[in-house]
């Protein structure tokens, strides 16, 4: 039982997440470590979650290990994230304005080199990705793109360079615009219940982690109700909108049943616990969201097995058809 009061479930943003090929370096970094005992990383919302002993690996030891990767890791604090619209970075406007103003190389030649303007601004976050992926001995999305700009650039085209690395950094925008989403929906709802409850006979405020069955909890009018309940003493109103969506106030007497989460908008209550912190509906909830972000299909398996050899192989074909014609020359 002391062993599992030291492990704690901590999440980190991680912003160097591109693609499933960066999970298994995640996982070789982090179970690395002494006291992390299970890793879990979400693609779709770059969210790594790492059961650890805190008492032998801290949060800021987990966030300075992966950024020694260049994997732009942070703490994810209960509550911090709320959404917001997420505009593109400097470099991909600059680069689409850049591209589109040498579209005009029509009418006026010259203009052509803005394109290659365009290159050079936006491959910039490429290049750092690129070159943390060979520090890593990995190659990856980025590492095919450079790749791919590199040629069209050698071949003069420098046009399609441009609209390779603008339509390369959109679509990392726009994923990374759904996954920040996504990932402030998925706090939102970890944040709803409180952390910290009353205890009625005493007054004492205490963790809602270390609340147990059966122990009667003080909610005064104003408060969130932090776990499960019975009610077993007053009548108050209570706010649901945040569970059930039910957009009037429910009214609570002895014998009600409560939930965490929910608002006692009136009144004092004193409920009796049936659930633990992390059984309550709320956090089920949130578990049920994270196990579904966590899982893959058949589909996304296959693919993800296919892509850790399809940019080696790619690459290969490449250098190999450069060499053959270079022994034609």
């Amino acid at each position: 039982m002391d062993a599992n009061k030291k492990l704690q479930k901590s999440y980190f943003d991680v912003l160097g997440i591109c693609c499933s090929s960066e999970v298994a370096q995640i996982e070789n970094i982090l179970k690395s470590l002494e006291g992390v005992k299970e890793v879990s990383v979400i693609v779709p919302t770059r969210t790594v979650i790492v059961l650890h002993d805190n008492l032998l690996v801290s949060q800021l030891q987990i966030v300075k290990a992966l950024n020694q990767a260049r994997l732009e890791a942070n703490v994810r604090a209960r509550g911090e994230i709320k959404y917001q619209k997420k505009w593109p970075s400097p470099f991909a406007i600059a680069c689409g304005l850049l591209l589109l103003f040498s579209l005009l190389k029509y009418a006026y030649h010259p203009l052509q080199w803005l394109a290659v303007g365009a290159v050079a601004v936006g491959i910039y976050p490429m290049l750092l990705k690129g070159y943390a992926a060979v520090r890593n001995f990995r190659l990856d999305i980025n590492i095919l793109m450079l790749s791919a700009v590199i040629g069209s650039v050698a071949m003069k085209d420098y046009t399609e360079a441009g609209t390779i690395v603008f339509l390369f950094t959109t679509a990392e925008w726009l994923e990374s615009r759904a996954s920040h989403k996504a990932t402030a929906v998925m706090s939102s709802l970890m944040s709803i219940a409180p952390q910290k409850a009353v205890i009625a006979e005493t007054g004492e405020e205490v963790d809602a982690d270390e609340v147990k069955l059966s122990t009667v909890l003080a909610v005064k009018a104003g408060e969130v109700i932090p776990i499960d309940g019975i009610v077993v003493d007053g009548k108050c109103e209570v706010d649901e909108k945040t569970l059930t969506g039910e957009s009037f106030p429910v009214t609570k007497e002895k014998d009600s049943t409560v939930w965490a989460g929910t608002i006692n908008l009136n009144g004092y209550i004193s409920v009796k616990t049936t659930a633990v912190a992390e059984d309550c509906v709320v956090a089920k909830m949130a578990k049920l969201v994270e196990e579904a972000q966590n899982s893959k299909s058949k589909t996304q398996r296959f693919i993800d097995k296919c892509a850790q050899f399809y940019t080696p192989g790619f690459q290969a074909l490449r250098v190999s058809q450069v060499i053959q014609w270079q022994l034609h020359l």
